[in-house]
């Protein structure tokens, strides 16, 4: 059985695919490989040329390794195996005349069926080469058997199951029973590339793979359903919170007595900044998608959504100056309470060309670079592309010096209170010398200090938590959300919807390869908690006094003449 001859017949018979007789040489094997194990039980035809090993490697060299096959529904897997090892090995067949055997090839039936059980899910996943063309030559029986061997009718063709598959008998064929159906092409949350049939061309790349589209936007399908909405709900809340907070803090220390002055001032410029940071929450609120998407699929950029190039610009000004007045209170409190000075009082117009002109300058030249999109949550920012160098760095490199300053400040602080604590402050200042009256004396300042401007060093605190917290966030996990990094996961996660299992259960499978759930939402809840905080930091009960004065003030102003002669008249009667 080495070599062996078949009966003569035509090419023209052969080409029609009745490929009972033709001369052959080539020789007979058993399956040795192990890709086909379970569906190959007979003895192989291989073609003068070829040896198994080759031709197992180029069902590998095709896609078909067993991390690719594992990810493959069952109702699609069983009809694929079939009909790659009945194409891979055709079946050898004895016939009555001694020394000639029949050569079986691959059923068009089997073929059909490969078809409609799997050509969706192998498209989704990327493996659109393995669907094949029933009504053209069985691959590579071109250069095996020129001009090639067409799929066979049942009864004269290579039929193969499972081993473990139970077997029925439909007319000439035996085949092994397979479950399920064909798909739909994209299987839901996906929607059809509405550009997929204009040649080669796309609705988005970054989006959009094999014919189907993740709708924008896009992370919101990737996680259990609706959780990223509602968390992201419970965000714009707590920002709106912040952002009427805030309000307060700052119409505060714009209307009332003595809070435009130094060091009240800096706290004005440093809650208006975190006004305008919560601010920006009323875009979302008014309509989320329209802020986050073009369109059905494209999410917005500056260039085609004038609203997110607004709401960006905005955020990114507010950011940049919330850290710059941020650090200007820190480091208020380190010249006050350290060198004893007032420079910050002398240099306002310094401090404001330094803060605004900063926050500024990033602003115009991220808007300049065209790199304002959304990307995260319901806000627009930088693009992750450029959100380092073009963000997070411009703050680092003034809230990092900062923070430094803010230790050494406090170191500062905890070595006179340990002073303190030696030092009788009890002790006559005549029976001192000069030198210990003035190390007392710097004591009670840095204590004063200390009682002054601890909310602002408090605040100044929070502040660098978030931006430290976010931006670590922004950095190791973020990434993972770009599409290129995620294109290949989410090709997987097609390929388990397509198979009707539950959209929360894929996403369980798809979450390893995601920024936490939880995570994400306690990054964006942080930073919107900013003007909630700077509210309880600094609104104390004196401010509510104030505001009874301030409106009283106002009311006496409006009681109008007779009530303001009426008073004066009482006042010449006592």
């Amino acid at each position: 059985m080495s070599r062996l001859m078949t009966k003569v017949a035509t090419l023209a018979t052969l080409a029609l695919g009745f490929f009972n007789t033709i001369d052959a040489i080539g020789s007979a094997a058993n399956y040795n490989g192990t890709l086909c194990a379970d569906y190959v039980d007979y003895v192989v035809w291989v073609a003068p040329g070829l040896n198994m090993s080759y031709i197992e490697q180029s069902l590998v060299a095709q896609g078909m390794t067993k991390d690719a096959l594992a990810l493959l529904p069952e109702s699609c897997l069983g009809t694929l195996m079939q009909y790659a090892c009945s194409s891979a090995y055709p079946r050898i067949e004895a016939t009555n005349q001694t020394g000639t055997y029949d050569v079986r090839f691959a059923c068009k039936s089997t073929c059909e069926a490969d078809v409609s059980a799997c050509s969706s899910i192998l498209t989704l996943a990327g493996k659109a080469n393995l669907v094949p063309n029933c009504d053209s030559y069985i691959p590579g029986t071109t250069t095996t058997v020129p001009p090639g061997v067409l799929f066979q009718p049942d009864g004269t063709c290579n039929v193969v199951t499972s081993k473990s598959a139970p077997k029925t008998t439909t007319g000439n064929q035996t085949t092994g029973t397979t479950t399920g159906t064909a798909t739909s092409a994209c299987p839901a949350p996906f929607i059809t590339d509405p550009m997929s049939g204009a040649g080669n061309t796309t609705a988005n790349s970054d989006y959009c793979d094999l014919g189907c589209c993740l709708p924008c936007p896009a992370q919101y399908s990737l996680y259990h359903t609706d959780v990223l909405k509602t968390g992201y709900t419970i965000t714009n809340i707590m920002r709106l919170i912040s952002m009427i907070l805030s309000f307060v803090v700052m119409v505060s220390y714009i209307f009332l007595p003595d809070k435009r002055s130094h060091p009240s001032a800096l706290i004005l410029y440093f809650s208006t900044c975190v006004f305008l940071f919560s601010v920006v929450v009323i875009f979302p609120l008014v309509n989320t998608r329209g802020m986050q998407c073009f369109d059905a699929i494209n999410p917005s950029t500056q260039q085609n959504n004038l609203k997110c190039a607004i709401q960006g610009a905005i955020l990114i000004f507010a950011s940049i100056g919330t850290c710059s007045w941020c650090s200007a209170l820190i480091l208020n409190l380190h010249m006050h309470t350290v060198w004893n000075s007032a420079w910050f009082a002398k240099k306002y117009w310094l401090i404001h060309f330094v803060c605004w002109g900063y926050a500024t300058a990033i602003t115009a030249a991220a808007l300049g670079m065209g790199q304002v999109k959304w990307e995260f949550a319901t806000l627009c920012l930088i693009s992750q592309e450029k959100s380092s160098s073009m963000f997070f760095y411009p703050m680092a490199a003034i809230i990092f010096p900062a923070f430094l300053v803010h230790v050494a400040t406090f170191i500062h602080i905890a070595r006179i209170s340990a002073q303190a604590g030696v030092d009788s402050e009890t002790m006559s200042r005549s029976t001192l010398s000069a030198g210990a009256a003035a190390v007392i004396s710097h004591r009670r300042h840095v204590m004063m200090a200390i009682k002054i401007q601890w909310r602002a060093a408090v605040m100044a605190i929070f502040a660098i938590l978030c931006v430290m917290f976010y931006w670590l966030f922004y950095f190791l996990q973020l990434k993972k959300i770009k599409p290129d990094t995620l294109k290949p996961h989410v090709r997987v996660f097609a390929v388990c919807l397509a198979q009707g299992t539950a959209h929360n259960t894929c996403a369980d499978q798809l979450a390893p390869y995601l920024p936490p759930y939880g995570l994400m939402i306690a990054a964006e809840f942080l930073v919107s908690m900013i003007g909630s905080v700077i509210f309880i930091v600094f609104f104390k009960m004196t401010l509510f006094q104030e505001w009874g004065d301030w409106f009283g003030s106002i009311s006496y102003l409006l009681g109008g003449k007779k009530r303001q002669q009426k008073e004066q008249d009482q006042f010449f009667v006592i």
